[in-house]
């Protein structure tokens, strides 16, 4: 994969978000936006996709107050970002495929199931213990933004930690309309925050130990085993969050 495309993936990703959250009431860096609006701009292979909302508007208050008569809703305006910004990330995502290994890129845009959950899981088993690990948190993140994706949730630029996102993730689905299964839902997602709550007190405990050989590869099996435990959990809450909706076009 291309370190240049990923990494103007990731800056259109970001300034998405930044335009999503100062739309919906959110303080950001009124600098990032100029510096990226500039630079997506300037650059030959990306300024004739730049999105209308990023050119039209030199500065986020410019934004603000056409949003504010335009879109009567936080929501609105936060759907008409995604709307705006969905082809040119596209065309990024794209690049990125092409720029080198496109079967696994290709793989890894494909959505997340059950399936392709534990396939991911067994591969990064086989992976050297660091690897592994870093693997399967990314595998974590990849999960909670399709979910969130799903629930037109965008999260907060400024709060990118791996447990930010998840705690978010959970919160998002245990505010999914509907009352059936409810019980389910929460206790699925207490089961989330605990493994999530594991993980972060078996890594303070290992950063106490200097591990070695068999022990490393032993505690990176654990860590594994928890980021896997925590994708299942989140995936069975999204699973009965699809069947409330189901019941509710249904009745």
């Amino acid at each position: 994969m291309s370190e240049v495309s990923n990494k103007l993936l990731q800056r259109a990703t970001y300034l998405r978000n930044l335009m999503i959250a100062h739309a919906t009431g959110r303080q950001v860096n009124e600098s990032d936006y100029h510096k990226l609006r500039h630079y997506f701009m300037g650059m030959a292979a990306t300024s004739d996709r730049v999105p209308s909302l990023v050119l039209e508007h030199v500065d986020l208050s410019s934004l603000w107050q056409s949003l504010k008569y335009s879109c009567g809703s936080v929501e609105e305006r936060k759907l008409l970002i995604m709307d705006t910004f969905e082809d040119f990330l596209d065309h990024l995502s794209a690049s990125v495929s092409e720029a080198g290994e496109p079967n696994a890129v290709k793989k890894q845009q494909e959505p997340l199931d059950e399936l392709s959950l534990n396939a991911h899981w067994q591969e990064a088993a086989a992976l050297a213990p660091e690897a592994a690990t870093e693997a399967m948190k990314a595998l974590v993140e990849r999960l909670c933004f399709q979910l969130l994706k799903e629930l037109k949730v965008v999260p907060d630029p400024m709060q990118n930690s791996l447990k930010q996102l998840v705690l978010l993730t959970q919160r998002s689905l245990m505010l999914a309309p509907g009352k059936r299964y409810s019980q389910t839902v929460k206790e699925l997602l207490k089961g989330c925050e605990e493994t999530l709550n594991a993980i972060e007190n078996f890594r303070a405990d290992r950063a106490h130990h200097k591990e070695e050989g068999d022990k490393q590869i032993g505690s990176n099996r654990v860590l594994i085993s928890l980021y896997g435990s925590l994708c299942t959990m989140l995936m069975a809450a999204w699973r009965v969050n699809e069947l409330i909706a189901e019941g509710e076009t249904l009745s």
